[in-house]
């Protein structure tokens, strides 16, 4: 049984989650009254989920994630100097550029 979860809120949601448990049980009835009839019918009654498209992207990237360090040294050192020497400068443009363009995407 497929249902459509797009657009569906929790009301909803108990109310189908309930239907397609009843229509599960009856429809296991049905199975082991016809496996009494026939024993070389099998099925199986367990429901799966396979991810596709961008799901299965976002978990893969999810896992890299996980496994790639916190922190790039590469780029971390030189500014741990910079700060050090007291050299380090605050580019205030290119700061208040990231944030508009930050703000805009949303």
């Amino acid at each position: 049984m497929v249902i459509d979860v797009r657009n569906i809120d929790a009301g909803q949601a108990k109310i189908l989650l309930g239907s397609a448990s009843s229509t599960k049980k009856s429809s296991s009835a049905k199975k082991s009254s016809a496996k009494d009839k026939s024993a070389s019918i099998s099925s199986s009654d367990e429901d799966s989920v396979e991810l596709t498209g961008l799901a299965g992207q976002i978990s893969r990237l999810v896992n890299q994630m996980k496994t790639a360090p916190a922190l790039d040294p590469d780029r971390v050192s030189p500014i741990k100097e910079k700060l050090s020497n007291g050299k380090y400068e605050i580019e205030y443009v290119q700061v208040a550029n990231k944030l508009l363009d930050f703000e805009s995407a949303y």
